[in-house]
């Protein structure tokens, strides 16, 4: 409404220039005298009538006897105009009109008074007829342009370590319009998110930083080679990874989910995106961009992301063609997941539950820094008071070896869930073992499962067996022993069986900065 202001205060302006000139025109128009004077009548002039004075006397100024005054006073009013004024100086200065007059420039009090009545009529009309137009037209441009404006906003950042984000990577092309979908339940409110959520564009020009774009299902598909086989770079329980190429050259993750029966399936894939579209740190893989289009009777969905060059944490433990990770590098990934999943919990808004932690969701980056992925089993935690939610233990969502005790047998995760699960991938680090694996070490291939906690459990709690048996053959024993104990300690502390003698992420943070303060 800064406009609606401004534009009042100039109509006020011209309100006053008006009155201005009003007031100019009037005090210089013919109907305005010139001087005023109080004159004492000669004694000839005043014998010579009572009421009046002499047709000479009165020529040019017209004077009245003053009532209330002493005798022989007369009020005289003469005009204005250059061609009169020697005129009128000198009847009133004659002697044989008046002995003395006190004469003073200005308008007569009549003139006064008809010049008020004028301005104020004129000025009330002229401010009664401006401030109206420029009510009804600064309030009809307002809504006009609050109408016309599709609300945007900036991407905010929640914590310190946020200080490099998506936004400078984002990808500008055009979209396509959105898709109509059946209604379900529940979904109308997270559509209405989606169409009103500044952090959704539909733009379909220029680049507009710090959003989600959306993207077209034929873009996408040239940018996969029609979704091909060489591009596939990873497969999970309900989609599929592969690798892309944007017309401008950006490398992206495309990640393209399996199609799913029931009514729910829209449901959960445009919540992931509300979800997705809130979070901006630097140890969270950002979305860049979503599609939702039929094809046929399909309904193609699909969410893109930022491409991880180094693939995820378990790739590259297990990866044998390529440089064994080494120790430093290690404890710094364990320190950005950490700081990753604190941010879900704690500066997130709301905060979440990821509910499936593990090394397959923890990607990494040219420099080998961790990012969290794969969201899509996450929930929000939309008041601070409840940290906990109950499912049935037969639809329980995660991955086998990862399971919190408290969530593998009565299907009730919380946040000390999730640092259950990041204590069995600290274990991963020191041990390069998979969560689950045969017996008999790595490369075994006989044998029944076993699962990585239940085997390094009896070790954590030897400090002799810690740096004897629990580390990984590759690193070849290049470590600091000091540095491998609090490694331990730690997994240790985020595997107990008591979710409230677990430690918040906040602490987990706190401890592995300890032995890598400069890790990002």
């Amino acid at each position: 409404m800064d406009l609606h202001m401004k534009l009042l205060l100039a109509s006020l302006s011209c309100v006053l220039l008006i009155q201005g000139a009003f007031c100019d025109n009037t005090a210089g128009g013919t109907g305005a005298t010139s001087w005023a004077c109080v004159c004492a009548a000669h004694p000839l002039g005043e014998s010579n009538s009572n009421s009046s004075l002499s047709s000479s006397c009165d020529s040019s100024c017209h004077c009245l006897r003053d009532e209330n005054g002493s005798t022989g006073s007369w009020n005289c009013s003469c005009r204005s105009g250059k061609d009169l004024q020697e005129e009128e100086h000198a009847v009133v200065h004659s002697g044989s009109c008046f002995t003395s007059c006190n004469c003073t420039s200005g308008s007569s009090e009549q003139g006064r008074k008809h010049f008020s009545s004028k301005t104020v009529i004129a000025t009330l009309l002229v401010c009664v007829v401006l401030t109206t137009v420029a009510f009804v037209g600064t309030t009809a441009y307002y809504f006009r342009r609050k109408d016309a404006l599709s609300p945007r906003s900036r991407m905010h950042s929640f914590d310190k370590y946020a200080s490099w984000s998506s936004r400078s990577n984002l990808v500008s092309h055009r979209s396509s319009p959105l898709t109509q979908l059946k209604p379900k339940p529940g979904l109308s409110v997270i559509k209405g998110f989606l169409c009103s959520c500044p952090l959704v564009s539909r733009r379909e020009d220029g680049p507009f930083p710090g959003v989600v774009l959306r993207f077209s299902y034929a873009e996408l598909e040239q940018a996969t080679g029609k979704f091909s086989d060489e591009q596939l770079i990873g497969v999970g329980g309900t989609s599929k990874v592969y690798r892309g190429q944007l017309a401008d050259g950006k490398v992206v993750a495309v990640k393209k989910l399996r199609p799913l029966g029931g009514a729910d399936e829209d449901y959960e894939f445009l919540s992931e995106i509300e979800l997705l579209s809130r979070l901006n740190h630097c140890h969270v893989v950002p979305l860049l961009g979503y599609c939702s289009e039929r094809q046929g009777r399909q309904l193609e969905r699909l969410l893109v992301f930022e491409c991880m060059t180094n693939g995820n944490l378990r790739e590259c433990l297990d990866d044998l063609n390529r440089k064994p990770m080494d120790w430093a590098t290690r404890v710094g990934v364990a320190l950005g997941a950490a700081r990753g999943l604190e941010y879900l919990h704690e500066a997130a808004a709301p905060r979440i539950l990821h509910r499936d932690i593990k090394s397959t969701n923890i990607l990494l980056d040219d420099r080998f820094r961790a990012r969290i992925t794969d969201l899509g089993m996450a929930k929000c935690l939309m008041n601070d008071g409840v940290t906990s939610c109950s499912s049935s233990p037969a639809r329980m969502l995660g991955t086998f070896g990862y399971f919190a005790p408290e969530y593998a047998i009565v299907g009730k995760a919380s946040l000390k869930s999730d640092v259950f699960s990041f204590g069995v991938v600290v274990l991963e680090l020191i041990t390069g073992r998979q969560p689950v694996h045969k017996r008999g070490g790595a490369g075994a291939t006989g044998g029944a499962d076993e699962s990585l906690v239940m085997w390094a459990t009896s070790r954590l709690r030897d400090s002799r067996l810690v740096v004897a048996e629990l580390p990984d053959p590759a690193l070849k024993g290049a470590f600091p022993p000091e540095e491998m104990q609090i490694m331990a300690h730690l997994a240790r502390e985020c595997l107990q069986w008591d979710p409230e003698a677990r430690p918040t992420m906040t602490e987990v943070v706190q401890i592995l900065s300890t032995i890598a303060p400069l890790a990002d």
